[in-house]
């Protein structure tokens, strides 16, 4: 690899590789730092944490691809994103400045590529979830584009996949929607958002998923529904229930993923996958 690759090349390369899906994918791009900066290592998150962007510029890996955005926004350069004046109102934030310095006094640059990496591979996030899990997903047809998978896993419950999640994910805010000591043997994994429709009621439409393990919780997917729909669908008669894990943990494992398939994008660079922690937790008894 060029030493002179620039973040505007490192650019060029990775959206050839994921297709150029700058033509579809939405809020993408290059979101702090400058694109004319010179690559010096190569560091993949969830999130661009103050903390993380500290070891970044520490240890010299300038170019952090991320899942989110570093000022708690979407966009970037290539989207405007209608954010009603949040943007223009935390252009003097305490915090975004603080972040804006360390991003610029050690020349590090913020991409960020989640449409673009979930229009190349539709399963990835929810697949290496899956696999995180120690579950193994079923075999799917070429042309299903949809996010989720679904996995067969002797009876088990749903709190005893909670522990799971606590153990392998680092999981510790885990909720569940149903009974927690409801057994499961066929479970659709969905990471990230969950949208009503299509996503789970795609993957719930296969009547013997009586589980299911999603991102879920949060002011999102409670004000868009999806918590609602599930409990429609089981005040409908269907025996399930829901392990919703937060969306952090649910995303973490499909980062790590995309920053191995970035190794064989950039094979003379230092690619490293660094953990956002999930800082959330539940007091329990």
């Amino acid at each position: 690899m060029d030493s002179e690759l620039t973040g505007r090349t490192a650019d060029l390369i990775v959206c050839a590789a994921l297709g150029d899906p700058m033509s579809t994918a939405r809020y993408e791009g290059l979101c702090a730092g400058s694109a004319n900066s010179r690559v010096s290592g190569v560091m993949v998150c969830y999130a661009p944490t103050l903390d993380l962007l500290r070891r970044a510029a520490l240890e010299k890996k300038n170019l952090i691809i991320a899942r989110e955005h570093p000022y708690f926004l979407h966009g970037g350069l290539y989207y405007s994103y209608g954010t009603d004046g949040l943007e223009a109102a935390m252009r003097d934030d305490p915090v975004v400045r603080a972040k804006r310095e360390i991003i610029n006094a050690n020349q590090l640059m913020v991409y960020r590529y989640a449409s673009a990496w979930d229009q190349f591979k539709p399963k990835a996030q929810s697949l290496a979830l899956a696999q995180a899990l120690g579950l193994k997903p079923l075999p799917w047809l070429p042309t299903d584009r949809s996010r989720g998978v679904v996995c067969d896993l002797p009876r088990t419950t749903l709190a005893d996949l909670a522990q799971t999640a606590a153990d392998r994910l680092k999981a510790f805010s885990s909720r569940t929607v149903g009974d927690p000591v409801s057994s499961v043997t066929r479970v659709a994994v969905l990471a990230g958002e969950t949208d009503p429709t299509p996503a789970l009621a795609r993957l719930l439409a296969d009547p013997k998923i009586d589980g299911a393990i999603a991102g879920a919780g949060g002011t999102v997917d409670e004000v868009d529904g999806a918590i609602a729909y599930f409990q429609d669908v089981m005040a409908s008669g269907r025996k399930i229930a829901m392990l919703a894990i937060g969306h952090l943990p649910s995303e973490a494992p499909g980062c790590a993923a995309m920053a191995k398939w970035l190794r064989g994008v950039f094979p003379a660079l230092p690619v490293e996958y660094w953990e956002t922690p999930d800082p959330s937790w539940i007091p329990r008894s």
